[in-house]
């Protein structure tokens, strides 16, 4: 593992690891953090052998097609941070990033992926965790950048940026990625919410109806808007208003 400074980094205090290879950068932060390492640190790889989503699922990983990196924060008592508002400070910052540097738009669907042309290009997967008596929250990320031949469970989901990229230029957006996501959780913990209005701009939920799944029961209803902590506001089918914190939804096809 390398730890490589450079001056967009070291303005902020990141420490940064990148490796050829990880079982996945999320579970490196937590060994990192197990061991007395110390936050904001940046961990990147070229490739995971076990690439994590949300609810348990897998992120497909090859090595050289896409960006694969954890940034780990630290959360304080005295400023606790929600992971779903985290999680919309991050998406924000990709979909920021990736306009600014490759031209390209992306749209977030609720909370955490971040979709072209009707197919997922990127996940996002926050994990807050205790060790010791630190409490940490791991920001892993996920971009298909070029990467292709999905599996057959992903074919007809998954896509592609369509960018090739090698690996300096890869280290480059990871660490603007990362800068920017530093960004909007500080001054989120400051109490500045401005980047929700960039979230709800780039909503595919919004104005559409979706369907969630709600202690077992299936719902569905109109999506109306997205609050500054990050919660989804969902009209129900008998009028009822409800705001999703956590979960999943699917959008329906009109």
């Amino acid at each position: 593992m390398i730890n490589k400074g450079t001056d967009r980094l070291g303005a902020r205090g990141i420490r940064a690891y990148y490796s050829d290879t990880l079982d996945s950068t999320n579970r490196e932060a937590r060994r990192y953090a197990a061991g007395g390492g110390q936050a904001p640190a940046l961990f990147a790889a070229d490739g995971q052998t076990e690439g994590r989503g949300r609810l348990g699922r897998s992120f497909f990983s090859p090595s050289g097609t896409g960006i694969y990196m954890t940034l780990l924060l630290d959360i304080t008592a005295d400023q606790p941070a929600s992971v779903v508002k985290l999680t919309s400070a991050a998406a924000v910052a990709v979909t920021d990033t990736l306009e600014a540097c490759v031209g390209v738009s992306g749209q977030i669907k609720w909370v955490n992926d971040i979709y072209l042309s009707g197919r997922k290009v990127c996940g996002i997967l926050a994990e807050s965790f205790f060790a010791g008596e630190r409490r940490f929250v791991a920001v892993g990320v996920g971009i298909n950048l070029d990467t292709r031949d999905f599996p057959a469970e992903l074919a007809d989901v998954a896509g592609s940026l369509g960018v090739s990229a090698d690996r300096e230029r890869r280290r480059e957006l990871t660490e603007r990625i990362a800068a920017e996501i530093f960004d909007v959780y500080s001054r989120a913990r400051g109490g500045d919410n401005g980047f929700m209005d960039r979230y709800r701009q780039r909503s595919l939920a919004l104005g559409r109806r979706v369907v969630f799944t709600e202690n077992g029961v299936c719902r569905e209803g109109a999506a109306l808007d997205v609050d500054d902590d990050g919660g989804l506001l969902v009209e129900l089918d008998d009028g009822t208003a409800v705001t999703l914190s956590s979960g999943e939804i699917t959008l329906r096809v009109k």
